[in-house]
């Protein structure tokens, strides 16, 4: 039985990647809408050096769960590995399909508004099966336990830092569509997280991160 529960959760995790990365490339790169935390981050580096979040997803991700390991079970771990791998798999080859979507520059609150979607449903599916989609639960979880902040100040700090630093190769006004994308996907995560309800996330956060885990 647990076989069968573990291969749902791969399979939701690849698809979540596979919204995800869609939804970064089509409409968040193509039109100049940011998020924060790590994949903000991914953005920011793709903007300013040309490296593939493809790349830089793994080495970033994967060195914030090395960081964190003492912090959180097996399973988790290995889920946001999974997730983490999955994403750079997907947007890879996203990028070499190119854009398949028609640019939304002219209509930014639109672009806002699907980023913000693809964003949160792909995460939200993530952590629906028991992942993470990057490192951004590691440094909220860990920032938690090693400071007097709790785990969703830590996420809106990470955040803040990130679009901050994103003006530089982004506009005022592209910084306020980005905070509209980052709210519409923070609510579709909460939303799909389902918090209360008797879901994989809740189990694995509750057994595995209760120590830390204090919002």
């Amino acid at each position: 039985m647990w076989i069968k529960k573990y291969i749902k959760n791969l399979a939701l995790i690849v698809l979540g990647s596979c919204i995800l990365a869609f939804g970064s490339f089509n409409f968040n790169y193509q039109n100049g809408v940011t998020e924060g935390g790590v994949l903000g981050l991914l953005l920011l580096i793709k903007n300013i050096f040309d490296i593939s979040p493809s790349v830089t997803a793994l080495i970033i991700d994967l060195s914030l769960f090395a960081l964190g390991a003492k912090f959180f079970g097996k399973q988790f771990l290995v889920l946001s590995i999974f997730a983490s791998l999955s994403f750079s798999s997907w947007y890879k080859m996203w990028e070499s399909i190119g854009f398949i979507v028609p640019n939304l520059s002219n209509n930014m609150l639109l672009a806002s508004i699907l980023a913000g979607m693809g964003v949160g449903i792909g995460i939200g599916i993530i952590v629906r099966a028991g992942g993470a989609a990057g490192g951004d639960d590691v440094i909220a979880l860990v920032g938690a336990k090693l400071t007097f902040f709790k785990v969703n100040h830590i996420y809106m700090i990470t955040d803040f830092i990130v679009l901050i630093l994103s003006l530089s190769y982004l506009s005022f006004k592209q910084i306020l569509f980005s905070l509209i994308a980052v709210t519409i996907s923070g609510k579709i995560i909460s939303i799909m997280y389902g918090e209360g309800e008797d879901n994989d996330a809740d189990k694995s956060l509750q057994e595995e991160f209760a120590s830390t885990k204090e919002i």
